[in-house]
């Protein structure tokens, strides 16, 4: 008992012998005469000035207390002259009897306030910050490390008014964390604490967004697993493109773990919402919500697993699930897409979006997709999609080969489109015209930007009223050079294929045209096309052409190239050819106009010619028509971009039809040639025989025929002078 009191008298001597000392080191120890030792020893240290310009303040119990003033550490050189670190306060302290009597470690409340740290990367690349951390060898381990010291414990963290400013000069851009604060209650190994956080990040002045993060931590250094329960964050998003009030985002989630020791993370049951507000979208704002039971990351192993996803925007509900693997050193992505069915017609206006009127008022009214993702560091893919949109189904693939030259690849089937569907109805009463549209830019840029290669097949379409049956379409592009190839389909009982490019590495786009139809029925085309029944038959044609300009008008005006086309079996409707030769010859002769005894028609056998095309006006000069009763050829040009024909054509009449009464009284047509000529617009020509230049040619074959009249008088009696000289 004696033993213990003189142990306990003895502890007590020492301990009050090491609390005299602590107050003679306050008493009589001033930690401001040890400034300059403090600045040079950080300076051989770092590189860098120190300046401590507050006081230094320490105190002993029952704290050991140490209190700094305002102090600014130098920035490397070559990057100014504002200091790399500067604090306006800090302030730290250590329980003395729990370090004496049980070596424990306890700190007090760690304050800081009005830190600034500056963060710069020159145009070079060299970074302000890169010379730290820099080691030769490794650290000698601590007492704590050893086993000396438990792992200290601190009564709370505080910071106040901190800021980060990121400054590339190389990038040009600027980034600034400020108004930090954060805020902590007991920090302990494993015991559970609170943590709360606030501060505005801008982006380049354009963006800003205020963040409040709140969560409760628990950090077990032992095992080095950490977990937040609860975490809360509260985002406003302000800047350009949004509203005055900002737009708010939260996130929500059960809890965060990490295992840092076995490399394990997850998160579970995340919950995203926010109200997208801004110009162009709704006042109320479009809601967005976010869904996901659980992400599971194990690094070590370097897989991601997230069974379920679900995104819902204004009630379009997008669903998936992801898994990764190699995902730090090479991550591939593999998970599956779905869209449940929406009307987009009642969807978009949700968005701020109005539909424009459409030919259909149907359209627009179904929309769904589902896909497998495949994706990398590089690219992305979209497998076996299935898009029902109307009445349109697609299915194959869609993606991203290289995703830095955005390179896009593609192979899609498809079972009908009807693009017409979706365009403007024409005006009441009107027929849409180009004029009433105006030219259509060709998009020169955006052919510049296209990288893209692969195929369409789609098994009945409808474009800009022609009707497609198996339409096969390559595409090819990049660096402003686009070949569509092959361009194959059947069409109106006949056959398609083309070949065209585009070279909008120019100013203006260069396009080349080499297409080739051949058993088309013209009459069905020329009705949808043009919407005129004015010309029949069945025919062939191709077109070899070049043209430039920075719209369709321009291109129409640069078309060039040659031209050559035959029809069989067909007719030109509205138009009696051989009715108004005879008509014509009635006004002649001062008779009685005939009646027509059938349809105003004028059916061939045969129609044929070939072109040359300059500026989009066709040269045609060898148009070769031939019917039961007529030889018709000649010449003529068809002016495309004025939408205009002119024909000076001649018709010779082979024989007479059996109708007609006043037969026997035309024979003098027979063999006639009769001038024609065909003028107007393509969709509407109009035909009509040339009486002026029919009489000056029977003027004329009068003339000749006097003429050699008068010629044989003139021999006859010249050969009897002679003969009577002769005589």
């Amino acid at each position: 008992m004696r033993a213990l009191k003189i142990a306990a008298f003895s502890v007590a001597g020492l301990l009050g012998l090491v609390l005299v000392l602590l107050l003679a080191v306050v008493i009589f120890v001033d930690p401001n005469d040890y400034r300059a030792d403090i600045e040079q020893l950080v300076e051989r240290q770092t590189g860098r000035a120190l300046t401590l310009e507050g006081d230094l303040k320490l105190s002993i119990f029952p704290w050991l207390a140490l209190q700094a003033g305002p102090a600014a550490l130098g920035d490397a050189p070559g990057f100014g002259d504002e200091p790399f670190v500067a604090i306006r306060e800090a302030r730290v302290g250590v329980r003395l009897l729990p370090l004496l009597l049980r070596r424990e470690l306890e700190v007090g409340q760690v304050h800081l306030a009005g830190a600034r740290i500056n963060l710069i990367t020159d145009e070079t690349g060299r970074q302000n910050w890169s010379d730290f951390g820099a080691q030769d060898t490794a650290p000698e381990p601590t007492a704590a490390a050893e086993g000396g010291l438990e792992v200290p414990t601190i009564a709370g963290l505080q910071i106040e008014d901190a800021a980060v400013t990121i400054v590339n000069l190389r990038d040009k851009t600027r980034q600034v964390v400020r108004d930090f604060s954060l805020k902590t209650g007991r920090l302990a190994s494993g015991k559970p604490f609170d943590l709360a956080a606030a501060f505005i990040f801008e982006q380049d002045r354009t963006l800003s967004a205020q963040v409040k993060f709140n969560a409760e931590v628990t950090a077990d250094l032992d095992s080095n697993a950490h977990r937040l329960a609860s975490p809360r964050i509260d985002v406003t998003l302000l800047g350009e493109g949004y509203p005055a009030d900002g737009v708010p985002v939260e996130v929500r989630a059960d809890a965060i773990v990490a295992d840092l020791t076995r490399e394990l993370y997850q998160l579970e049951d995340l919950q995203v919402n926010a109200t997208w507000k801004g110009e162009g979208y709704p006042a109320a704002g479009v809601p967005i919500a976010l869904r996901s039971p659980q992400l599971s990351a194990d690094l070590a192993a370097q897989t991601l697993q997230l069974p379920e996803l679900t995104l819902d925007v204004a009630g379009a509900q997008l669903s998936g699930s992801l898994s990764g693997r190699e995902i730090l050193d090479a991550p591939v992505l593999n998970g599956s897409l779905q869209l449940a069915q929406i009307s987009p017609r009642q969807w978009l206006p949700r968005l701020g979006i109005e539909l424009p009127v459409t030919t259909d008022p149907k359209v627009f009214e179904k929309l769904a997709f589902s896909s497998k993702l495949l994706a990398t560091g590089s690219s992305v893919e979209l497998a076996d999609i299935q898009l029902q949109f109307d009445d349109t189904t697609a299915r194959g693939m869609f993606g991203v080969a290289d995703l830095d030259a955005m390179a896009l690849r593609f192979d899609l089937d498809v079972d009908r489109i009807d693009a017409d569907r979706y365009l403007p109805p024409a005006e009441e009463g009107e027929q849409q015209t180009q004029d009433d549209t105006g030219p259509t830019p060709i998009p020169v840029e955006a052919l510049r930007a296209l990288n893209a290669r692969g195929e369409l097949r789609v098994e009945q379409a409808v474009f800009a009223g022609i009707q497609f049956n198996k339409l096969r379409l390559g595409v090819t592009a990049r660096d402003g050079r686009m070949r569509l190839n092959p361009v194959q389909a059947g069409m109106y009982g006949g056959k398609y294929s083309g070949d065209i490019g585009v070279d909008a590495t120019g100013q203006a786009a260069r396009i080349t045209l080499d297409e080739t139809i051949s058993g088309v029925d013209f009459a069905p085309l020329f009705k949808d096309f043009l919407e005129t029944e004015r010309v029949s038959g069945r025919g062939n044609a191709t077109l070899k052409l070049n043209g430039s300009g920075r719209d369709s008008d321009e291109l129409l005006r640069t078309l060039s190239g040659t031209v050559n086309f035959s029809v069989t079996d067909g007719a030109l409707e509205g138009a009696d050819v051989w009715y108004e030769i005879r008509r014509a010859r009635a006004l002649i002769k001062q008779q009685a106009v005939p009646e027509r005894t059938g349809p105003a028609r004028t059916p061939f056998t045969a129609l044929q010619g070939t072109g040359v095309m300059k500026n989009g006006v066709l040269s045609n000069n060898d148009l070769s028509v031939a019917t039961q009763y007529l030889r018709i050829g000649g010449r003529g040009t068809v002016d495309i971009p004025a939408n205009q024909l002119d024909y000076n054509l001649v018709a010779t009449v082979l024989k007479f039809p059996r109708e007609g009464a006043d037969t026997a009284d035309a024979q003098d047509l027979v063999d006639a040639e009769i001038p024609i000529k065909i003028t107007g617009a393509l969709d509407d020509p109009k035909v009509r025989p040339d009486v002026e230049g029919y009489l000056k040619n029977q003027l004329r074959q009068r003339v000749d025929q006097e003429r050699e009249k008068l010629e044989d008088k003139v021999r006859e009696r010249l050969g009897d002078k002679l003969r009577n000289l002769l005589n």
